[in-house]
């Protein structure tokens, strides 16, 4: 162990340089996978982590750059160099501060949470002034090391790391409620190494029995932790060693931790096709709406021409001939007036059956029950199938949106049944609660796989059960199909109230 501690001791430089290479590569490798457009609150402020990475990279590699220049420049350029050194480490440790403030508290929009980065930092200039570690004399600014740089990791950097851990164990919650459980465990993992570097860099100064000495009791309570000074300065471990374990932590951690980004892509892809899908399938829909309007108005302008017309010309010609018959024989102009009478009854039956297949009379005049047993007695005597209707607690008038929806997707599925069904009876129960109405349409006919007829919806296949499903979502309520081949099918509808 001495011998590794020697060759570290000697080659110092090399291990500094490694210790800024792991922080800049971090920096680097977080800002080329930040994604600005994540839903989660960490990726609008991971460029404060990048940015601190790739500063504090560069804070390291002055420790092994400045004494090579110490050969070639003069001693006043040295220290230049120096307080730039200085400058760019209270600067990174000024950058985790801010990521750590804006993970810990995202919502936070007082001025006081946005403003505390800034607090810290005035703070440690004001210490530093206080115990002169920064001397003011007339227009020269004198920085004493390694004083400045202490306070700067014991002030800010810790501040900043501490925070920082906070805020990722809180990001790691969020996370796993997102479902992401392993994705959560490395944000556990970073949060630990910015605990512990929080300690380490922060706590445990590079040097620094100076600094608990030199502050009161009452101004630093942690002036009793000056043994953890001499810890940092005379243990088998060199502090720059545990800083860079430490910080390959926090490299691994975080860069694991942004593999929630490629979930969240993976889960938005997954949303866009499902999306893309709906459009297509409200396309058709829309569509077939359109066909059925068209469609809707050929049967009604048949039924006005073919019945209805031909029965009014019946009763202009009935009448024609009825008064220039009159005044000769009154007996065979009642009888031809008896017969135009007939017409007229028979012509406001064909009117009626138009206007009840539009919209049932009854639907509006008798309510919800009284339609679909009409509609049910209309398909019994036009197939071979039997729908019994059953209604309890349907005896007051439900919402004229939930009647209008539920009729009409209760339609839809009798007509399914005697069409496609080969079924011989179906049942219709509705049943009322306190907070929804429910129905269910029961057949023992040959049953279907309810996801092949909706595998197709461009050939317009399965379109009925899609429109069934909007409808029921529109109020949001809910339409569940179970069937399987040689089964039956059950139709469940839940309409909110």
């Amino acid at each position: 162990m001495e011998t590794l501690l020697n060759i570290l001791r000697t080659n110092e430089s090399v291990v500094f340089f490694g210790y800024g290479l792991i922080f800049f590569t971090m920096g680097f490798t977080i800002a080329l996978r930040s994604h600005k457009h994540s839903r989660l609150v960490l990726a609008h402020h991971l460029k404060w982590l990048a940015a601190f990475g790739i500063v504090h990279g560069v804070y390291e590699w002055g420790h092994a750059f400045i004494p090579i220049q110490a050969t070639y420049l003069s001693a006043d350029a040295i220290s230049t160099l120096q307080t730039l050194r200085t400058l760019t480490l209270v600067f990174s440790l000024y950058l985790l501060l801010q990521f750590g403030v804006r993970i810990s508290f995202p919502t936070g929009r007082h001025s006081l949470v946005r403003l505390f980065p800034n607090i810290v930092l005035l703070l440690w200039l004001a210490i530093s002034l206080t115990t002169e570690a920064i001397v003011l004399t007339g227009t020269t600014v004198l920085m004493r090391f390694p004083q400045t740089t202490d306070l700067a990791r014991l002030i800010v950097g810790f501040t900043g790391a501490a925070l920082s851990s906070f805020g990722m164990a809180r990001q790691s919650r969020i996370v796993a409620n997102a479902g992401s459980q392993g994705i959560a465990w490395y944000f556990r993992w970073t949060a630990l190494c910015f605990g512990l570097y929080a300690i380490v860099a922060g706590l445990i100064a590079s040097r620094g029995d100076w600094v608990f000495s030199t502050l009161p009791r009452s101004l630093w309570p942690l002036s009793t932790l000056s043994d953890l000074s001499f810890w940092a300065t005379n243990s088998t471990i060199l502090p720059p060693v545990l800083r860079s374990i430490i910080g390959l932590g926090i490299a691994f951690g975080v860069i694991r931790a942004l593999e929630i980004f490629q979930v969240e892509t993976d889960r938005f892809m997954v949303e866009r096709d499902e999306l893309e899908r709906k459009d297509r399938m409200h396309s058709q829909l829309f569509s077939r709406v359109i066909a059925a309007q068209e469609e809707e108005r050929k049967r009604v302008a048949r039924g006005l021409h073919d019945e209805t017309g031909q029965s009014l010309s019946a009763v202009i010609m009935g009448l024609g001939a009825a008064a220039e018959i009159l005044p000769r024989d009154t007996v065979k102009a009642g009888k031809i007036l008896e017969d135009v009478r007939e017409a007229a009854v028979q012509t406001l039956e064909g009117v009626r059956r138009i206007i009840l297949g539009l919209r049932p009379a009854l639907l509006d005049d008798l309510g919800l029950a009284p339609a679909l047993r009409r509609v049910a007695g209309d398909l019994t005597e036009r197939s071979s199938v039997r729908i019994d209707v059953f209604a309890n607690g349907v005896v007051e008038r439900l919402p004229p949106e939930v009647e209008t929806v539920l009729f009409r997707i209760l339609q839809e599925g009798m007509n399914n049944v005697a069409r496609h069904s080969m079924a011989r009876r179906a049942v219709l129960r509705i049943q009322r609660g306190e907070s929804e109405v429910v129905a269910v349409l029961e057949d023992d006919g040959i049953g279907f796989d309810p996801a092949k007829a909706t595998a197709h919806l461009e050939s317009g296949c399965g379109l009925g059960l899609v429109g069934m499903r909007e409808r029921a979502l529109l109020l949001g309520g809910a339409v569940i199909i179970d069937s399987s081949p040689g089964n039956g099918t059950r139709l469940t509808v839940r309409l909110p109230l």
